[in-house]
């Protein structure tokens, strides 16, 4: 099999009502802009019918691989799963609601030829709550005071270099996963750059990302990842070891 220059992971957690018009769309969108490409369904132990809707996409469209987790493992757990079974040469994580604008996907690519991280930038949070928004800003602040990033988003739609996770090893297990890939390929010194992107509200359901347990996994993970890496850097502060 060639290797497909695109592994468009798609985690779902009790999406039954969204995953089979996203698939539908992804493909529509993405079809006349690359001739190779995959799409994986990771299925994280959903209750509802997301599964079995899944399975039924996968059958007989070799372009769409599912991966069922056997229990519910919360926020970012699809990022584990999609980077240890994607193919591509890339990779992109977009969520069952879409979220993007699909129209503006070629942003992504054009931006990949000269970079190992695309990191997407959402244009607004309109459906967020104040709560929500509240704890947004504070959560990008910290990361950017702690860590010395200049990004200015760290948790949206971001595409990856797969072979980049050679040398990257994920220590976090919750949302914070995707800041620390860019803060650990920065100092590796990983090309990254940043690219404007419409933002759509998803239509049915409710987002897991802002639910009191994963705000406080998300800070602890953060947190205990600034001390490692504060302690990396002292102790090999020419090469620090990620």
């Amino acid at each position: 099999m060639e290797q497909p220059y695109l592994t468009i992971v798609i985690p779902a957690y009790n999406e039954d009502k969204n995953l089979e018009c996203a698939v539908s769309l992804i493909k529509q969108k993405i079809k006349p802009l690359l001739s190779s490409y995959e799409i994986l369904i990771v299925d994280d132990g959903s209750s509802d019918n997301t599964g079995m809707i899944a399975d039924k996409l996968s059958s007989g469209d070799k372009e769409i691989r599912v991966i069922h987790h056997h229990k519910n493992l919360g926020p970012g757990s699809g990022l584990f799963t999609g980077i240890n079974n994607a193919y591509g040469e890339f990779i992109i994580f977009i969520p069952a609601d879409i979220a993007i604008d699909l129209d503006q996907f070629n942003k992504y690519l054009e931006a990949s030829k000269e970079a190992d991280i695309v990191v997407g930038l959402r244009n607004d949070r309109k459906d967020y709550s104040i709560f929500r928004k509240i704890n947004s800003v504070i959560y990008i602040w910290m990361i950017k005071l702690l860590f010395n990033m200049r990004q200015r988003q760290f948790n949206y739609v971001h595409l990856y270099r797969k072979s980049i996770f050679d040398r990257i090893k994920i220590e976090s297990k919750s949302v914070f996963i995707t800041a620390e890939i860019l803060i650990k390929a920065r100092d590796l010194g990983y090309r990254l750059t940043e690219v404007e992107i419409n933002y759509v509200p998803r239509k049915f359901g409710e987002g897991s990302c802002s639910k009191p347990i994963v705000i406080y996994n998300t800070f602890k993970d953060m947190i205990v990842f600034w001390f490692q890496w504060i302690f990396r850097k002292s102790i090999a502060p020419q090469k620090m070891e990620v």
